[in-house]
């Protein structure tokens, strides 16, 4: 099966062919406000480093957030358009799952926490003995300065949200925190691409019209709207 994942949610974009379990091209960059330019050269690129075309893929599968609303958009719009136009289905994974599944041989539950900036973080508690990361809570996006309520398990932290705000959490908080550099902060296309070929060969695959973006809080114009208020760090 030949998957094309597209991931362009978080600070992270990126480009990946799976092809039978395994990676065959990847392009990643880490310039979140260049997604929607490299989106198109990185398809292009990962397509002819596996000598395919579009019409070779099988499933289109794409990154729904949470993250940055035109940068979900950006990855969700390619993938709709290419489910369209060449009649496949797609599959569509959230960026916290995509976190806990590169951290899943930890042996401990998983913390994935993202950068939602005003200082707030999209954070999600995963279970990942089985062969897909599950839920133990959220998604959720919450203040910074509000994390010590949610969480009150032992668990390993994964994701920028770490680097952007660890300096400010209480130290009774960073206690019960793990960290290992052998498991990334950022979703990796390769990963999604992984991930979905696995549900694809379930069946658990959507139209192209049936895709839906996981978006948590409101856009930063309707925030800015209602009045919403940065909250605090301390």
């Amino acid at each position: 099966m030949k998957i094309l994942a597209m991931e362009t949610s978080t600070l992270l974009g990126g480009v990946a062919v799976v092809i039978d379990g395994k990676v065959a091209a990847e392009e990643t960059s880490l310039r979140q406000k260049s997604h929607s330019e490299i989106i198109s050269p990185f398809v292009a690129n990962c397509l002819e480093k596996t000598q395919l075309k579009l019409e070779d893929i099988d499933v289109f599968a794409v990154g729904q957030g949470p993250g940055s609303f035109t940068g979900i958009r950006v990855a969700a719009n390619a993938g709709k358009s290419f489910a369209y136009a060449y009649s496949k289905p797609m599959v569509t994974i959230d960026s916290l799952m995509l976190l806990a599944q590169q951290a899943k041989d930890c042996g401990k539950p998983v913390l994935a926490i993202i950068n939602a900036y005003k200082n707030m973080v999209y954070t999600g508690l995963f279970d990942v003995s089985g062969e897909e990361p599950k839920y133990l809570k959220g998604p959720e996006a919450i203040p910074v300065r509000d994390l010590k309520n949610h969480i009150n398990t032992d668990c390993l932290v994964v994701g920028d949200g770490w680097e952007a705000y660890h300096e400010y959490f209480p130290e009774e908080l960073k206690q019960k925190f793990t960290r290992d550099e052998n498991f990334p902060d950022q979703a990796l296309p390769s990963t999604l691409g992984i991930m979905a070929e696995a549900r694809a060969k379930k069946g658990l695959t959507l139209d192209w019209n049936s895709f839906v973006p996981l978006y948590i809080r409101a856009s930063e114009a309707e925030e800015t709207k209602k009045g919403i208020l940065i909250s605090p760090l301390k």
